[in-house]
């Protein structure tokens, strides 16, 4: 079968919302369940983050299905099929015109990659998109977000592999509402705190109680977005004090409340 060649701002969905700026075209698309999208590749590298749904994709190097909260990097080219599960899915695009990517050497990849679940850099993209940002701020929040993201994946790729600081790493994404004391887990890896926290900042590029912070955001947003708990539930199941301190930390980085961004994206 032909790949069919998608050009820029062109997905096999229905496109919802679309802005175009210079040098990035983010786009809103959905799938309708059970639809088969055939193999296709697209004219330029992009990130397509999956806000709800799931789907099963097919390429010539892997095979995998993709749950909502993920986000995807896809090389131009790059030839890829797809099959959406038993719900209707909705996806954030965000693609890099020629030219604009090298300003990060980091974004000269040739593989998909797959980022963590509720990549904060991305969200954030997203959130700017979804309130309505002026070109202007949008397009810097893109840049800035898209720099720290594919920094934070140059760093984990280029000082090899670190199985401890990947089990820490999966720990905290399971059971972020545990107490972390940073010299009981390098006690349990029988590691020396200096060389633990020296480590650990290099592979991730976040300090240990940073990426802490950051998978307990990530994890108020996984249940805001997809439970109709209160705040104050989901601040303490992601490991916050209290809906305060949710509040405070999440603003922080958002630049808007829990409440405004639940609301502003849902909708």
């Amino acid at each position: 079968m032909e790949t069919k060649k998608l050009k820029v701002g062109t997905f096999m969905g229905q496109t919802q919302k679309m802005r175009t700026l210079n040098g990035f075209t983010l786009s809103k698309t959905y799938h309708s369940q059970h639809m088969k999208v055939p193999k296709h590749e697209h004219e330029h590298p992009y990130i397509s983050l999956l806000l709800f749904g799931v789907y099963h994709e097919e390429s010539v190097i892997s095979e995998y299905d993709i749950k909502s909260g993920s986000s995807l990097f896809r090389p131009r080219g790059f030839e890829h099929k797809n099959e959406i599960g038993s719900q209707n899915s909705f996806c954030f695009n965000i693609e890099i015109e020629n030219g604009q990517s090298d300003n990060w050497h980091h974004l000269k990849l040739s593989n998909c990659v797959q980022f963590e679940r509720h990549n904060l850099e991305i969200l954030k993209i997203f959130y700017g998109f979804q309130d309505d940002f002026s070109d202007e701020l949008l397009a810097i929040t893109v840049e800035e977000n898209l720099y720290h993201l594919f920094q934070q994946h140059h760093a984990g790729c280029t000082l090899g592999r670190a199985t401890w600081v990947e089990k820490v790493q999966k720990d905290i994404r399971l059971n972020p509402e545990r107490v972390y004391r940073l010299d009981e887990v390098s006690n349990e890896l029988h590691l020396h705190p200096n060389y633990f926290v020296r480590k650990f900042k290099e592979k991730t590029g976040f300090t240990f109680g940073e990426y802490l912070l950051r998978q307990r955001i990530a994890t108020g947003i996984d249940l805001m977005l997809h439970s109709a708990k209160s705040l104050t539930e989901i601040a303490i199941e992601s490991g916050f004090y209290d809906q305060s301190h949710f509040i405070r930390h999440f603003k922080r980085f958002f630049g808007t409340t829990p409440f405004h961004y639940r609301k502003t994206v849902k909708g």
